[in-house]
């Protein structure tokens, strides 16, 4: 990126790109290598967790950072009480300010529970159970305020059924059926309102494709997908169109193609294949008008993140508070020790000012949590501000000093270990 950028929770951060996207690799995801992991995003964040490593089911997840490309383990599936909720093949869904994670496979081979994830509070909560019966390899997406799974297999085969959370009243109602045939492992993504699903098993591959309007509970028949019929392929929608990457296909191998869908002309396109090699069940989120994919498996356990998008040219329309190019702003701020467990010093270097500097910390999530820190004053000297930072109360992850007096002068991250 040209510039480094932070937004504070008041901030509104629009990335807007101009020249043509492409692939760029960005910091693996931590840990090991998972395969059909579940994601959603939010507040400028994307989430991954679950997955199966090769060895063991997962239920821990993680938040990434597009601004410092940088990951942060959040509270695991079911937090306290999560205890046995390790996972694969979950559905997943974002509705406002909740994520949410449905269904799946782990030692029990079918699951039909639903989890609330609050980013605010960082804290899971059980949810009323998916309607029909215990599934894996669902679909799920969000429009319009509700949720919804389906899809999928269960222990009589595979499933064409749909369910819809009202989250007002914490229950589930089953919807108009999928018009394909019932089926497994298929993608799905949302365009303005209609959801798109298509692909999949059900007994061979597909690569058939269908729009669902909520708004009228229906179903109707879209142009195939592009490529070879296939499973276990991972879709994302992006500025009004959607795309559909990699798969296990009609050759008994895992692929590398790229498609973009415009539900304006019912038409596909192919583009650049993925540069991070062939695989099926990756995983991918988006953060503005950014995709990030990667992860999966094809010889091996992928932990790998590639964004898809274009960062040449980034443009910051904010309400309050935005800073902006750390190299060209007005302060010089040195924090040490970084990482800090208890306390650090932190050095503010401004040339010509000499006023009071108001001190915020900001976590990852754009939340001021200045209240968990103590900032001391310890004086001026040779052009410096010096700051004792105590560290009363605060979770380990990646921070913001922030300094400011009627504007922000500058800003420097840091890690509390």
């Amino acid at each position: 990126m040209k510039s480094t950028l932070l937004c504070s929770s008041i901030c509104c951060l629009t990335l807007v790109s101009y020249a043509q996207p492409n692939w760029e690799k960005k910091a693996d995801f931590p840990g090991e290598g998972r395969s059909a992991t579940s994601s959603f995003s939010f507040n400028d964040f994307g989430f991954v967790g679950l997955g199966y490593d090769g060895e063991d089911f997962r239920r821990s997840f993680y938040a990434y950072d597009p601004i410092y490309d940088t990951w942060t383990q959040t509270e695991s599936l079911g937090g306290a009480i999560g205890e046995g909720q390790e996972r694969n093949t979950a559905a997943s869904f974002t509705i406002g300010n909740f994520g949410y994670i449905a269904t799946g496979q782990s030692g029990d081979p079918f699951l039909n529970d639903c989890w609330k994830y609050d980013y605010t509070t960082n804290i899971w909560t059980p949810e009323a159970t998916v309607g029909g019966i215990d599934r894996r390899g669902a679909v799920g997406f969000s429009v319009n305020g509700k949720g919804y799974v389906g899809l999928g297999q269960d222990a009589t085969g595979y499933k064409n059924d749909l369910w819809e959370l009202d989250t007002a009243t914490g229950t589930w109602s089953q919807q108009a059926d999928f018009t394909g045939t019932a089926r497994r492992f298929a993608i799905a993504f949302v365009i303005e309102g209609s959801a798109y699903v298509g692909t999949g098993d059900d007994g061979g591959f597909k690569n058939d494709f269908y729009e669902y309007k909520a708004a009228t509970n229906s179903w109707i028949v879209r142009t195939n997908f592009g490529g070879s019929p296939r499973y276990s392929a991972t879709g994302f929608a992006l500025n009004g169109k959607g795309y559909i990457a990699c798969g296990y296909d009609t050759t008994f191998t895992n692929q590398t193609d790229f498609w973009e869908y415009d539900p304006d002309g019912d038409n596909w396109i192919q583009l650049a294949d993925f540069p991070g090699g062939p695989r099926a069940n990756a995983v991918a989120f988006t953060v503005d008008t950014l995709a990030f994919f990667g992860m999966g498996y094809d010889t091996s356990f992928y932990y790998d993140i590639w964004l898809w998008g274009d960062t040449t040219d980034i443009i910051i329309q904010d309400t309050t508070i935005a800073i902006q190019s750390w190299q060209n702003a007005d302060a010089a701020i040195q924090i040490f020790p970084n990482p800090i467990t208890n306390y650090a010093i932190v050095e503010v270097s401004i040339p010509d000012y000499h006023g009071d500097l108001n001190i915020t910390i900001i976590d990852m999530f754009g939340r001021d949590v200045s209240s968990s820190f103590n900032v001391i004053k310890t004086g001026f000297a040779n052009g410096k501000y010096q700051f004792k930072l105590e560290n009363t109360y605060l979770a380990p992850g990646n921070y913001q000093f922030v300094v400011a007096d009627k504007k922000v002068l500058g800003a420097q991250q840091f890690l509390v270990l």
